[in-house]
């Protein structure tokens, strides 16, 4: 059984929490294929707390860097960078290393360890213990917590974008919503079930992906009391075929039976729910909202990917006509300072 426990967030999280969503809201999510320091800090601090040899995962960490890493070699010990040394590529490396010392450490490692005796300030010599269930879990939380795309799962560590549910449902799904401004509010409740998920109130997360659901419904001119009165809806008004309506009345009614049974909105607690729920109906949501979409996965990544060329290019006119402007202004200047003389001097009277 963990011994890690809960730590409520503080105001400073808070606040990055808030910034977060409203980024989000502006620009949809963006995954991350970095490491940003508060993630490395908060990896060391969960470390601390889940083994009594946290220096002996880091000395495992840096030798797996010597052999795992790109380059094959190091310059910065693996606890310095968590706390803000090195680059966040260099980061990632180390908390992926860090998972895969503790992970093998667990099954090997029988070796004493040396503490601190709180009375008299003597040492004694205790076996290893390690919770690498707590940490792997308190890790993936704060990964997805600032949408880092990589979490730990099945023994590795890797891209989110090797699972296909995350490839092909979760990261469409979050790309169409921040494509056009009519899904703002379907955007702010699939981002909010990521968010809560990663904060570890999975109930919470079931009930904003039925949000968001019935959001992305009303953003098509579709109202309704639930979700499947708009699925009929939708159907009645031909944005969806009757054939369609029938492939997704299943996943309408999961989606409400899962929300009804477990979502908090009826009085049921995180602990009474567990991440698999959470996850299972946000990949439903995410999936009933590409399909409506009408676009491929791999389509809805180009549409992206054309609108950030489009917004560069813009950037490169924008910064050009600057450039113009501000030439043309010194120009200007420089024309009235060389200027041939006026008729009138300083002494002629007025």
């Amino acid at each position: 059984m963990s011994q890690l426990g809960r730590f409520s967030p503080l105001p400073s999280e808070l606040r990055r929490r808030r910034d977060l969503s409203e980024r989000e809201n502006e620009i949809g999510t963006e995954w991350r294929d970095d490491c940003p320091v508060g993630v490395g800090q908060k990896v060391l601090a969960v470390l601390q707390e889940t083994t009594n040899a946290a220096r002996r995962v880091l000395v495992r960490a840096d030798r797996h860097r010597r052999i795992g890493a790109a380059d094959g070699s190091f310059d910065i010990d693996a606890s310095d960078v968590l706390t803000g040394d090195g680059d966040d590529n260099d980061r990632l490396d180390v908390v992926a290393a860090v998972l895969y010392a503790v992970t093998a450490l667990a099954e090997e490692d029988e070796e004493p360890v040396e503490v601190e005796v709180e009375v008299g300030w003597n040492q004694e010599w205790v076996p290893p213990t390690y919770d690498p269930d707590a940490l792997v879990e308190t890790v993936n939380d704060i990964l997805l917590g600032y949408r880092v795309d990589w979490a730990w799962d099945a023994g590795r560590f890797q891209q989110r974008g090797n699972h296909v549910l995350h490839a092909e449902v979760v990261k469409p799904a979050s790309t169409f919503l921040d494509l056009s401004p009519k899904f703002a509010r379907a955007s702010a409740g699939f981002e909010a079930a990521l968010t809560r998920l990663s904060e570890n109130r999975p109930a919470v997360a079931i009930t904003d992906a039925a949000t968001a659901v019935q959001e992305f419904f009303r953003a098509l001119g579709i109202e309704g009391q639930s979700i499947s009165d708009q699925l009929n809806g939708a159907a009645t008004a031909g944005i969806i075929s009757q054939a369609d309506r029938k492939l997704l009345k299943p996943f309408i009614d999961w989606v409400n039976a899962d929300r009804s049974a477990r979502g908090n909105a009826h009085q049921f607690r995180d602990d009474e729910v567990t991440k698999a729920d959470a996850w299972l109906a946000i990949h439903v949501a995410a999936a009933l909202m590409v399909r409506l979409a009408n676009e491929e996965p791999r389509s809805i990544e180009l549409m992206r990917e054309e609108r950030a060329r489009e917004t560069a290019l813009r950037a490169v006119a924008e910064e050009a006509e600057r450039l113009r402007r501000q030439h043309e202004a010194e120009s200007q200047v420089a024309s009235q300072v060389w200027a041939p003389p006026s008729r009138y001097d300083d002494e002629v009277p007025f």
